[in-house]
């Protein structure tokens, strides 16, 4: 079996320190506080697997195109087409055109096109969700730039476009209590699977508890057979429908809905108003992410607003300031970069007062 080229991790597995020492040792920064006989150590190291450090590809001349790999979870989420389409904006003055490659959140698939990516010359990759093989990702990452946008996790070793979805939970739930709402459900499909669900729920509660209110609050979750009773392919549009047609949404025990993210609000607006429910004046109701339905005056929904423009040009400059030829590429390689972005509350015609 052919073996990869060795790596910052096989060096410092062979000569017992961290990968952040084998770094700082290889790209000469900071070295005066590392003993002498560790820094022997890496070196050898190094020089016996026959370490190489690879270099970062640096953009051609005026006019080169250079493909971007981005992977996103699940493409039938419109979230991901309105971020790539930013993303194809933002990069088109500077050569470089996005592949856009579904993961479905299987490690192999998410391996195999990385590994596609490194041997058709790609230039960089772009998650849209927390990479499910971190360690990879890192390995990759010193081959090609390797950038994440979503909320902070693990992969300290690849930049970050950090998304703050506890801040944006806390932003929905603090709009509906200063409209008087106390009996609030968030309407969600598994939690568990996903860091920005788990994140804006637990903003959610946060700030339930914050206003003496968290006993008010439930987390509604669908079953997959009540999914799987709902025709159409976006996942999350079924699973707003099907928790919309549950009857304990209608009894009473709730003035106000967070769903999980638009395109689970407006399958729940649709179930509920079939039953006879009227948005805004039964019930408020506001998601997450801004999709340009929702703007639509027949649907007008609030919703917290990540800036999907904004995280797009962010990734763009940093991938830029990685092909900058004018930074030192050893300083490059030993730097990692992280933008936050604040998320944004945008009012609009699904949410009221509580009379």
């Amino acid at each position: 079996m052919k073996r990869g080229k060795p790596t910052m991790a096989d060096i410092a597995k062979r000569s017992g320190v961290s990968q952040s020492t084998v770094s700082l040792v290889l790209n000469q920064k900071g070295t005066c506080a590392i003993p002498s006989e560790t820094i022997d150590r890496v070196l050898r190291a190094a020089r016996e697997l026959h370490y190489s450090k690879p270099q970062h590809k640096r953009l051609h001349g005026k006019g080169a195109e250079q493909p971007v790999l981005v992977l996103v979870s699940d493409l039938t989420n419109p979230y991901y087409s309105f971020i790539l389409h930013e993303l194809e904006l933002a990069a088109a003055p500077s050569g470089l055109q996005m592949v856009c490659c579904n993961t479905y959140h299987r490690e192999e698939l998410e391996t195999w096109y990385l590994k596609m990516a490194l041997n058709s010359g790609f230039f960089a990759a772009i998650f849209l969700y927390p990479p499910d093989a971190l360690d990879h990702a890192s390995r990759v990452n010193q081959q090609m730039p390797v950038i994440a946008i979503c909320d902070k996790n693990a992969a300290s070793e690849i930049d970050l476009i950090e998304l703050n979805n506890f801040q944006a939970g806390c932003i929905a739930a603090d709009h509906l209590l200063n409209l008087g709402h106390q009996k609030i459900a968030v309407l969600s499909s598994d939690p568990g699977r996903s860091l920005a669900r788990s994140n804006r729920i637990r903003g959610v509660t946060h700030q339930m508890e914050c206003a003496g209110f968290c006993e008010h609050l439930s987390v509604i979750v669908p079953e997959p057979k009540e999914i799987e009773r709902i025709p159409g392919n976006n996942a999350n549009y079924r699973i707003g429908y099907a928790i919309g047609q549950r009857a304990e949404l209608l009894s009473g025990n709730y003035t106000a809905f967070i769903a999980i993210n638009d395109m689970v609000a407006i399958g729940a607006i649709d179930a509920l108003s079939s039953q006879g429910a009227y948005f805004p004046r039964d019930y408020s109701i506001v998601g997450f992410d801004n999709l340009l339905y929702t703007g639509l005056s027949r649907i007008s929904l609030t919703t917290v607003d990540h800036h999907t423009d904004l995280l797009a040009q962010a990734a763009v400059s940093l991938l830029l300031r990685r092909a900058d030829p004018s930074v030192d590429s050893a300083l490059l390689s030993s730097a990692r970069f992280k933008v936050e972005c604040f998320p944004q509350l945008v009012v609009r015609n699904s949410t009221l007062p509580l009379l």
